[in-house]
């Protein structure tokens, strides 16, 4: 008797296998795909005529930083990296790391670090724990903030 239900299961087994043919069963086989590569559009840089990259007399380039001190303008800003201790601004308002303030629409102030966020200047921001707690803000809070560049 056991053999009589063994032969059959087995047969199914081998002509199951026989009509796969060359084709590989992958179920699900979208998944195993690699993603897609990013691709970052390429920076815009200024050229004169000739197609020289046009250079200021420092040698800077048009690489946008923020005044020695001064208002750069206002952001949202949410909670950002818990696990980055410190008072720090993640912001598209700078392009490079520099000392800087904020101001909370309840009139509390801290100095910090502003840091560039790689993004646009009216893309929000994110605003370390220890800044926000120094705020009075709340960890969930989207606080409107002023930021200034400077002590």
């Amino acid at each position: 008797m056991n053999r009589f239900l063994l032969l059959p299961a087995s047969l199914v087994l081998v002509l199951g296998l026989s009509a796969c043919g060359d084709r590989q069963f992958r179920p699900l086989g979208f998944l195993n795909r690699a993603p897609d590569p990013v691709v970052s559009p390429p920076e815009e840089v200024a050229t004169d005529a000739d197609g020289e990259e046009i250079v200021d007399a420092d040698g800077a380039g048009d690489t946008p930083t923020p005044s020695a001190s001064g208002e750069l303008g206002t952001t949202i800003a949410s909670l950002g990296d818990p696990t980055v201790p410190g008072l720090w601004l993640e912001t598209g308002l700078v392009s490079t790391e520099t000392p800087g303030r904020v101001i909370a629409e309840n009139g509390q102030s801290v100095e910090l670090t502003l840091r560039p966020s790689g993004g646009e200047a009216s893309a929000g921001s994110r605003l370390s724990v220890a800044a926000m707690q120094a705020l009075g803000l709340g960890l969930t809070d989207l606080a409107p903030l002023t930021v200034f560049a400077g002590p």
